[in-house]
């Protein structure tokens, strides 16, 4: 134990460095931009206070806890994106004690690399053995440079409990293995077996309510895991074990609201959406642009979340976990041999010599085409009077699979080989193909044209509840971040059989800590504006806001306010974070859905000064009470205008503060 302790130390210590200056400003400076950090500053805001007020004995708010204050009057605005309950759980005594979102956020925003790191390395410490091996493979998952490109999005970054439940997993297993047929049959086994699935269970669920994409990313791939070790263990009888895996039924509740939206006549993507938001098979070349190494160098083909390129320490780990971690896996668990097998029995093993060999190359390949067509979209191969052309990968690979089936079926060492593989690492070489398959959504592309192969996310995103409310497959790049830096750590618990093969291994780590991050790391970042002025690169914490705010906290508790100019994400998300000081209804929002009524607000509230009669109807029909304009956002003179044309309506300024004005609008 004492060495994760040290491997924590060591990946918070990374963490900071990799971070800073963020961690000199923690309460103060915003992780990355004030984009999406934002809009999750204010969830994480509101279900703290829902929290607050139900451990105090209001237990209505249960019922309202959805009806976020936002797009007023829209019901469940929190539904319109993540709710982020589980992280809302880990910062509730720190918001209570310091009422500052900012500091709340920015330590989640640290936490997920190191609870990453750490559960990466008990896991991979669990499947090998090797501490140093595990150490690095934490340092593969904590700082993954996928991350790096979804710094906005706390949501995404919540992985760390993904290792967490395949330790638990993995553990429980192999101690149900260890006990013996009397807790196979369902018997009282030792008590102490059971911790790990309960912390299993434990973990999906905090998975689950972390992120929804990872409740239906990451949920099937451990479902699948645990029963593929049921199979194994043959603990189909073992009622305990089912009752701790159905602690995911947990999640249900939380489900609920989102499935309400779709009543209402949305909460589901279109499928032309969909597919712009996956992954095209170039995107796995692409590093996003501030990666410090490969930034400017690897641009195949940038596209909206598809900058996935894993870094070339991961993928060269890997490749040596699978194909040299086999002698490192073989040399653990070698017994000695009393003779060796003799010519007649090596036949025997391996079959025929000259069929093996022959179904070998087939299936390697007929897979190697199948790789080269997915990169060139059709290769011909000109063999004198005869041309190959492939452009199908589907009958690739199929023709791949059966020449490897048949390789099992007439050589007993492969079958015995490709057995040794599947119980360490195939589960996981099969779940990082899977999730880049995945990953490329319902119409894959290569350098944004269609290719030949199956499109199994099309028959999810039709037939599994859910899947259409998901935008960006590509998002599955996350999962296959997890199972590089298993494999990962397989490769370097390999190469550090030896001192010589440690020092490698050191460097490695500090090439790849240098490939994937971005120091100084970016705070407070903001997107200069054509329309507006842009906003101040500062947010404040609720204590210290503008003062028109708290202003609007002595107005009625019925208030509901609307801020000008609406529909700019930058001022939305201002407006709906510094409602935390007043938690009145506001009438602006900005989130991963829309209603429909927003829109055409938006419209109606475009021009004021060149419209003011479709404006002012627009104001009246949204039901606020209340209006902030903020005079310096607008270009010229165009805001003094906005709060000439409400006074015209009658409405009677109240305050005003750095062009700042609230006004009570006419009922």
């Amino acid at each position: 134990m004492a060495r994760a302790w040290y491997a924590a130390s060591a990946y918070l210590l990374a963490t900071l460095v990799a971070t800073w200056p963020l961690a000199a400003g923690l309460g103060r400076d915003v992780a990355w931009d004030l984009g999406d950090s934002v809009l999750n500053m204010w969830i994480l805001s509101w279900v703290c206070e829902q929290f607050r007020h139900i451990l105090t004995g209001d237990v209505s708010r249960i019922a309202t806890f959805f009806d976020a204050n936002a797009f007023y009057p829209a019901p469940l605005a929190l539904a319109y994106s993540e709710h982020l309950v589980a992280q809302a759980v880990q910062v509730f005594p720190i918001y209570v004690a310091t009422a500052n979102p900012i500091l709340c956020y920015n330590l989640l925003f640290l936490s997920t690399y190191v609870l990453a790191g750490l559960g990466m390395y008990l896991l991979v410490r669990e499947l090998t053995g090797h501490a140093w091996g595990a150490f690095v493979a934490g340092l593969l998952f904590a700082f993954a440079p996928y991350r790096l490109a979804q710094s906005s999005h706390l949501q995404v970054l919540s992985a760390q409990w993904m290792p967490f439940v395949f330790y638990g997993l993995v553990r429980f297993f192999r101690s149900a293995a260890a006990v013996g047929p009397v807790a196979k049959a369902g018997a009282q086994g030792p008590a102490l077996r059971m911790k790990p699935l309960v912390g299993a269970s434990a973990a999906l669920v905090a998975q689950g309510l972390s992120c929804g994409y990872y409740l239906l990313f990451f949920t099937p791939v451990a479902a699948a895991f645990a029963l593929s070790e049921i199979a194994r263990g043959r603990l189909w009888r073992s009622a305990r074990a089912w009752i701790a895996l159905g602690g995911a039924a947990l999640l249900t509740p939380f489900l609920l609201p989102y499935a309400a939206l779709r009543t209402q006549g949305f909460g589901v993507r279109s499928l032309a959406e969909v597919t712009r938001f996956s992954a095209d098979v170039y995107s796995y070349a692409t590093a996003f642009e501030e990666q410090r190494l490969w930034g400017r160098v690897l641009r195949a083909f940038p596209k909206p979340e598809g900058e996935l390129f894993s870094g070339a320490v991961p993928l060269l780990l890997a490749l040596i976990g699978i194909f040299g971690g086999a002698a490192y896996a073989d040399s653990a668990l070698r017994t000695p041999s009393v003779r060796r097998p003799g010519p007649a029995e090596r036949t025997r093993r391996l079959g025929p010599r000259w069929l093996t060999w022959l179904l070998s190359a087939a299936a390697t390949g007929h897979a190697a085409a199948a790789a080269l067509v997915l990169l060139y979209r059709r290769i011909s191969i000109d063999l004198g009077p005869l041309t190959l052309r492939m452009s199908n990968i589907n009958q690739l690979l199929l023709r791949a699979a059966i020449a490897l089936a048949l390789l099992f079926l007439v050589s007993p060492a492969a079958r015995a080989r490709a057995a040794r593989f599947a119980r360490d690492r195939g589960f996981f070489v099969v779940m990082l193909a899977g999730a880049v398959w995945l990953s490329l959504g319902p119409a894959p592309q290569s350098l944004g044209r269609p290719v030949e192969i199956a499109a199994p996310y099309r028959l999810l995103f039709e037939a599994v509840p859910g899947f259409d409310g998901l935008r960006v497959p590509a998002r599955l790049a996350m999962v296959a971040a997890f199972a590089l830096a298993v494999l990962g750590g397989y490769g370097a618990a390999a190469l550090s059989r030896t001192r010589a093969g440690r020092m490698v291994v050191a460097a490695l780590a500090g090439v790849f800590l240098l490939e994937a991050t971005h120091v100084p790391f970016l705070v407070n970042g903001v997107t200069p504006l054509r329309s507006f002025n842009t906003p101040e690169a500062r947010l404040y914490r609720p204590a210290r806001a503008p003062a028109v705010y708290a202003r609007v906290r002595d107005e009625p508790a019925d208030s509901v306010l609307v801020e000008l100019p609406l529909g700019p994400p930058d001022f939305d998300l201002r407006a709906m974070y510094y409602s935390t000081v007043h938690w009145r209804p506001v009438v602006n929002g900005y989130s991963g859905f829309t209603p429909p009524h927003y829109p055409r607000l938006v419209t109606a509230l475009s021009e004021i000064p060149r419209h003011p009669e479709v404006a002012l109807a627009a104001l009246r029909a949204s039901g606020a009470t209340y209006a902030i304009v903020h005079e310096a956002a607008y270009l010229g003179d165009e805001g003094p205008a906005v709060s000439m044309v409400l006074r015209s309506a009658g409405a009677v300024a109240l305050f005003r503060d750095s062009g700042d004005v609230l006004f009570h609008l006419p009922r």
